[in-house]
């Protein structure tokens, strides 16, 4: 047996890299009304990051940003409903840290 390519082992840690970044903690209240925008409207594009991952502020740093990235790519913007109950659902499960 030879030793693999360089090349080969990147694509290996890099494949085993993104794994790990896929992985991360569940939705709280999987099926609650925030929940369920946030898979829909943010799970869409990405994989719909915990509330707690981040806190208050950081998602409001974030949610500022994608709304931007929206307009940029004409996107249409969360409905006041939606992003109100994404709001509240983030408020009620962000990290403290």
């Amino acid at each position: 047996m030879g030793v693999l390519p360089r090349a080969v082992v990147r694509a290996a840690g890099l494949a085993l890299a993104l794994a790990a970044i896929g992985c991360g903690p569940p939705l709280p209240e999987p099926e609650s009304a925030g929940a369920r925008v946030m898979v829909a409207r943010c799970g869409g594009c990405h994989r719909a990051y915990a509330p707690q991952t981040m806190t208050v502020g950081m998602w409001d740093v974030q949610l500022e940003k994608m709304r931007r990235l929206f307009a940029q790519r004409g996107i249409a913007w969360l409905a006041p409903d939606e992003e109100r109950t994404l709001r509240e659902y983030i408020a009620r499960w962000a990290g403290t840290s």
